[in-house]
């Protein structure tokens, strides 16, 4: 591994792995070899193997199959963007509710389904750990029909769910997402519960997610600029 100056541990096992993932060293279907034998590889301590290992399942190189590890499954979309956070402090997931309700028709244009349909629903917003301040809105939504009984315990149970956990539980793989980014006002709402002025910009990020045959989740988030901004990866 060569490790690159002022770049973290985990992020310098991150890229050494992702390289060899891209280069066919480890192929789609190979077992990951386990956290115990990266860490003597490397000669650092398992919490930063856990670091790497949790960066490329987000990039969807890698996937979760607990208790026996990660998988491999393959180099894909290199330039899916997320918000990064602007502080150091830590954040909270505050799960707001999670409920079974008729699909609205944008969830039936997204996910191809009648208005009839049912699909899940989990509004959330993301705090500050320490000053409990807002800095995010969010609604997670899922088709119902798409996902087996134990996805949907774990979707009713838990509400959102990172992609990783996703593919894991339902057994579908995600190949693609369709993302789009705007500036705006806040609405009064939005500027109430994010305890901001009615002028102040917000960000939002809708993501759509998919398997190869058809639209899995939807994920929508009103963010505040000071503390949340989008951050790309792109490489070749």
């Amino acid at each position: 591994m060569v490790r690159t100056m002022h770049e973290p541990l985990h992020k310098n096992i991150r890229t050494t792995l992702a390289a060899r993932i891209a280069g066919g060293d480890l192929q789609p279907g190979d077992r990951l070899p386990a956290e115990r034998d990266l860490s003597t590889e490397f000669q650092v301590a398992r919490s930063v193997i856990r670091q790497a290992l949790a960066g490329l399942a987000r990039d969807g190189m890698i996937v979760s199959a607990y208790p026996r590890g990660y998988d491999v499954l393959g180099p894909r979309i290199p330039w899916l963007s997320r918000f990064r956070l602007l502080t150091d402090e830590p954040w909270d997931v505050e799960i707001i509710d999670t409920a079974l309700r008729p699909a609205s028709t944008e969830d039936a244009d997204t996910f191809h389904i009648a208005p009839e349909d049912v699909v899940i629903v989990c509004p959330f917003a993301l705090r500050g750990a320490h000053t409990h301040e807002p800095w995010a809105l969010g609604l997670a939504t899922y088709p119902l029909d798409a996902f087996n009984d134990a996805a949907r315990t774990l979707l009713l149970d838990s509400g959102f769910v990172d992609d990783d956990e996703l593919e894991r539980v339902s057994g579908r793989r995600l190949v693609g997402y369709h993302e789009r980014i705007t500036a705006r006002l806040p609405t009064a709402d939005e500027a109430d519960r994010l305890d901001i002025p009615a002028t102040a910009p917000v960000l939002t990020l809708a993501r759509t997610a998919r398997t190869t045959t058809t639209p899995i989740s939807r994920l929508s988030v009103t963010a505040r600029p000071d503390r949340l901004e989008v951050d790309y990866l792109i490489e070749p």
